[in-house]
């Protein structure tokens, strides 16, 4: 038996031991609500904005419970959401996780198409890069294999630009072979072809240092100087840096020609 499936034991027979404790008391009754009738996913979120533009936080967090627990993958990721950043409510990095993790498990249930479907795709991106680091205040350690299956089912099935360029990342990282390389520049393109802006600066330097790929040095400046005009917030800085290295690196003709490719194509966001 595995350790975590001992502990698991462990804490259910405690329960069993103790008296049951008693519900709390919800300060939102879909009973007295909706008058005894099930009420329907749009109805539950209508409720939710109006109790939140009342002020009402509490009640609009109870609602959005009992969303959840009816199996809402809007709702699930919503309130992942807000203990993640302490919208309404106090941060706690575990409970975000736990509501992350219920759309995660669920992500069969999900359909093309639907809401559904990107809130399981954002929900698989989050929890990969909490594996991928680690959550030691929801006593999370590192686990990079189950990062990578989060960030692969997330790129594969759902085809989701984020996973796609977590996956790439990580394919590059350490002592990696030609195939990581090529499969990370394909994670990169597919990413980048949706506008990722990280994926496109990437897949540039690969294409200006051409380890795995063939070199073209004028095609991956310009990727590279394309994404630093596109690159807002934390992402500017980074991209800055590594097209003003590969600029400085290059000839003057591959400048030249760089410049005259990205100022062809208008800047897209």
């Amino acid at each position: 038996m595995r350790i975590s499936e001992q502990i698991a034991a462990v804490v259910l027979c405690a329960g069993l031991l103790l008296p049951a404790a008693a519900e709390p008391a919800r300060a939102f009754d879909p009973e007295k609500v909706f008058e005894g009738q099930k009420p329907s996913p749009l109805a539950l979120w209508k409720y939710f904005f109006s109790a939140r533009k009342k002020g009402q936080e509490e009640e609009a967090i109870d609602v959005l419970r009992y969303a959840a627990e009816q199996g809402s993958h809007a709702a699930q990721w919503k309130l992942g959401r807000m203990y993640q950043t302490g919208d309404g409510v106090e941060k706690n990095a575990a409970t975000a996780f736990s509501f992350y993790k219920q759309v995660v498990d669920s992500y069969t249930d999900a359909r093309p198409g639907t809401p559904d479907w990107q809130f399981t795709a954002n929900a698989m991106v989050v929890v990969g890069r909490y594996y991928r680091d680690g959550l030691p205040e929801a006593g999370i350690a590192r686990n990079p294999v189950e990062a990578q299956v989060m960030f692969t089912t997330a790129a594969t099935y759902f085809d989701h630009p984020d996973a796609q360029y977590e996956l790439a990342r990580m394919y590059l990282e350490g002592e990696n072979s030609r195939y990581d390389g090529i499969q990370a520049a394909r994670m990169l393109k597919a990413a980048a072809d949706q506008g990722h802006v990280g994926a496109e600066a990437l897949l540039g330097q690969l294409l200006y240092d051409g380890k795995y790929l063939r070199r073209d040095p004028v095609r991956g400046l310009s990727m590279m100087m394309n994404a630093r005009r596109r690159a807002t917030g934390a992402d500017a800085g980074w991209i800055s840096a590594l097209q003003e290295e590969a600029f400085a690196l290059a000839s003057e003709d591959e400048r030249r020609a760089a410049v005259a490719l990205v100022q062809s194509v208008p800047a897209t966001q």
